[in-house]
């Protein structure tokens, strides 16, 4: 499916960093869907969705996916950091306030299939009452 001239946004969900400030394999695996979507669909922005969930390391988790993608080629630009989540339901509520004011057309959320299938997470459900009578599109994007 192609989205030409579309205003594409990709939300990044976060996961607890390690103790010593790296990402989980769990993390690593939403971001690299993040460049895959970065191929197909070369969006607008990347929004990194995560707060300081473990104080040990002193970074947020959206400035640990920002240094990974930065890393992998992305523009530092293109990388908007939401620090203040601590939950999916908060990954929801912080990252849609952002996405209105960058005008998307369409958000696609990076994340992981036990998200999905986990009703504790609400993670479509936060994300679909947040973007509600908005004209904006909604997908998921998981392995």
């Amino acid at each position: 499916m192609k989205f030409e001239n579309k205003n594409i946004i990709v939300v990044v969900l976060g996961n607890r960093l390690n103790d010593d400030g790296t990402i989980t394999e769990i993390q690593k695996e939403r971001l690299e869907l993040a460049l895959e979507l970065e191929k197909e669909y070369k969006p607008s922005y990347f929004i990194l969705s995560g707060g300081l969930a473990n104080p040990i390391p002193g970074i947020t988790e959206a400035k640990a996916m920002a240094k990974y993608l930065i890393n992998k080629g992305i523009e530092k630009e293109r990388l908007v950091l939401e620090e203040n989540s601590l939950s999916t339901v908060e990954n929801a509520k912080y990252s849609v306030s952002i996405i209105k004011e960058l005008d998307a057309d369409l958000v696609i959320v990076c994340t992981s299939l036990y998200h999905l299938k986990n009703p504790i997470y609400k993670a479509v459900e936060s994300f679909l009452t947040e973007l509600e009578g908005s004209n904006i599109r909604f997908m998921v994007y998981t392995k």
